[in-house]
Parts: C-alpha cells; structure tokens; sequence
C-alpha cells in the first residue's frame, strides 16, 4: 500500500494525463485509486460537458477493478449515483483508459467532481490536531433526524438503483458518500444532495463474484454474510448485504456511533445491538423498526431488497425543515427591506416615484377641476328668467326678503313658487 501511495504521489499539478490537465490531488479518497481534480485540455473540450471534474487512477495492479469500476458507473444514471463522463477523442463512448505515468502504466476514467464535503466529515469527531478526523465510535456527531431520514433514503434508492443492474456496491459507508454542491443551497431544504461513490470492490450478480478485494472494505461497515465469506459458514452475498451496511449508516447518523464495534461483534449471531431510541430519545419508534430491521444478523430477517427499505423510509412522517423555513422568511425580509430603502433612498426607485407622482398628472386629482369648470352653474341673475316666475301678470311678487337660491355644486332644479288663481 505504500508502494501505491508513492507512486500516485508523483503525479503533479500541471502533468498530462491524456486530454486531462492535473490541478490538484486529493488525500485519503480510495484504498486502491487515488483521486485528483483535472480540467480539460482546451483542444477537447466539448459542449455539455464540464471543464472541470475528477480523475481516479488506479496502478497496474488493480487496473482490473477500476475498468471494472468505471464498467459499472456507465451503466447508472440516476441523481445519488456519481456520474462518470466518457473520455473525449474517441469515435465511440469509451469509460477507461491506460496512460504512461512516471510509476509506470496506469487506468484511469473521469467523472463528476463533488465538493460539497462528505458524510464521514460530518459525523466523525474532531481531534485537536487542524483539520483531522477520527472516527469514533463513544463522541461522535449526530446528524439531526430530518438528515438522518433524508440522506438514507437518498441512499437507498441509489441502492435500489445499482441492484435493478444486478451491481452490489459492498463498500457502503459515510467515507464514500459525498454530497453535490447546489446552486442557491441556502434557499433550498437543509437535506443535501447526497451521491453514493465508490465501487471499486461492487460485483456483477450476472457473473462470477470477485472476491479477491475483500480486504480492502471497511470491517465496521460489512455484513455478517460479507465477513464470513471465506469462512467455514459461508453464506451467499447478495443485495441484501447493502442493506445491512445501510443500517449501520443509518444508526451512526441517528446515534453518532457505531452498532458492533469490530467484525466480532457482526458476525456473532447473539449480539443485538443497542436500540437507537435508548441513545437518543427523540428517535421515534417507527424509526428505530427500520434501522432494526436493516441491521438483523439473519438476511431472511431483513428487508429483502433495497427498493423494500426506501418504501419504509419514505412512509415514515418527514420531520418539518424548521431551518429552511427560517431561512426563506430571512431571504423574503431581507428582499423586502431592501426593496423599501432602494425605493425611499434616491437613486433609480427614487426618480420612479417621482416621475409617477409630479411628473404624471393623476386622473383622480383632474377630476374635480373638469367638472367645476365644464358644467356652468346657476347664477342668481339666471332666477328671473324663469317662465313660471315672471310670464304670468296675477302672480304674487316674490317677497324680496326671502333671497333666491345660490348656486351649489349640483343642478337641483329651483322649486317652483305656485301661482294663486284669481277669485272668479
């Protein structure tokens, strides 16, 4: 294993690896590989591809799992799966390819990079030393139950995913789940996007099994079938094994440690673990059946497939997103409050309001005026004229002491004085 360690570490940023152009490598991200970020040399990049992504190469020694590895992702698309991309240059859609590096002949193939942090780091606790994590089983980091629930159930219909192709992953475990970055996260749910990596030791059901790379799977996170494989009772390996890894993830984001703490413990028939509710009350019953029930010793115990556990998961209630809804009400006053001082502090919302209030005459303030102006309204010299007042000569004069009515606003007609008929 070191003898890989430092032949990977030769490779620099900067060095060509066929239409690649190494930017970076990471630490500690595969047993048998190492990972790196590269862009695409400029001659080969193509549109709808990304410019930038992740490079794993593996030595000539285990160049049989990564084209192996690189055979299977070709074959998922689905959104909690890593995504691998075709190398460019090729008349056909080609997955892997052999490249000379300083160490010698090596595999390679591309896929999506993802940055946003993985769920080992979320949950392992911290040392004192900068930016180291150790994973523990007693002071781990408890994820809350609307994650716990969320990512599981993200995993388990990548699961679901994976074995409709007859493909077993094998190496379920945070280490090799990572999340994709997401545009406007801080509006979003406070679930991440969760991506299921890794399938450098997963079989092809359809044909032989490799057992060959059972050494390179994390202990804590393997089946009693897994561990007892080349054991005296060997049991069959099958899809139901990546149910059990699930559970184990499942109980150390709920409980923030481990159910069996080495491979002992999983394969001992007699050893159940520590229901989650008694290390955190809060998990409700329902949930705590499935994670027991994942993680049953017996496979025939088990659910019996992946797409059987998402289907519990997902009939489970969905605790409310208390974050997210306080961090949309924060976005909708912030846009309001900035909305208000755009428009009451000069500037662009300022001349706005001005042009609408002086510039533009305002109907409503028009209105009265039109109506004063065009309609004439009665005057007093207009009374006399009236024919019922001053036509008939028998008429009682009008007493002078009572005046004629003003003009008013409206055009109430004047009452009409009656007229006495003569004594016959």
């Amino acid at each position: 294993m070191s003898e890989l360690s430092e032949g990977l570490d030769r490779i620099r940023p900067g060095d060509r690896v066929g239409p690649y152009r190494i930017v970076r490598g990471f630490k500690g991200r595969g047993g048998m590989a190492r990972v790196f970020e590269a862009e695409v040399r400029e001659k080969y990049r193509q549109a709808g591809l990304p410019r930038r992504l992740a490079l794993k190469v593996a030595k000539p020694e285990h160049q049989a799992a990564l084209t192996a590895e690189a055979d299977f992702l070709s074959r998922f698309d689905h959104p909690n799966v890593v995504r691998i991309f075709p190398l460019p240059g090729y008349h056909r859609p080609v997955y892997a390819a052999r490249e000379q590096f300083a160490f010698g002949w090596g595999w390679y193939y591309a896929m999506e990079l993802l940055d946003g942090g993985s769920l080992e780091r979320r949950i392992a606790r911290r040392t004192t030393a900068p930016g180291v994590a150790r994973r523990s089983s007693e002071d781990g980091i408890c994820l809350s139950l609307l994650e716990s629930l969320g990512i599981a159930r993200q995993l388990a219909r990548a699961l679901e995913h994976i074995h409709e192709r007859s493909v077993i992953n094998l190496d379920v475990k945070p280490g090799n789940v990572l999340f994709r970055r997401r545009r406007f996260r801080y509006l979003r749910e406070s679930v991440p996007q969760a991506v299921l990596c890794d399938f450098g030791i997963s079989r092809d059901l359809d044909y032989a099994p490799r057992t060959d790379l059972l050494g390179m799977v994390t202990p804590e996170y393997m089946s009693p079938e897994q561990a007892m494989e080349k054991g005296r009772r060997r049991k069959p390996v099958d899809a139901r094994s990546d149910v059990f890894s699930l559970g184990i993830v499942l109980y150390e984001m709920l409980t923030g440690k481990l159910p069996f703490e080495d491979v002992g413990l999983v394969i001992d028939p007699d050893c159940v673990p520590t229901p989650p509710s008694q290390l955190r009350p809060a998990i409700p019953q329902a949930l705590e059946d499935v994670v027991m029930r994942a993680l049953a010793k017996d496979p025939v115990a088990r659910f019996q497939s992946a797409s059987e556990m998402r289907s519990a998961l997902e009939r489970l209630p969905t605790p409310f997103d208390w974050k997210a809804f306080a961090r949309r009400d924060l976005a909708a006053a912030a846009t309001v409050a900035a909305l208000i001082a755009c428009l009451g502090i000069g500037g662009l919302g300022a001349v706005v309001v001005r042009n609408l209030v002086v510039s533009t005459p305002a109907p409503t303030a028009e209105l009265p005026v039109a109506t004063a102006t065009s309609t004439p309204a009665p005057t007093p010299t207009a009374v006399p004229k009236t024919p019922t007042l001053v036509a008939s000569p028998s008429a009682t004069p009008i007493s002078t002491s009572t005046p004629a009515p003003t003009s008013t606003p409206t055009r109430t007609p004047l009452p009409r004085t009656p007229t006495p008929k003569e004594d016959s």
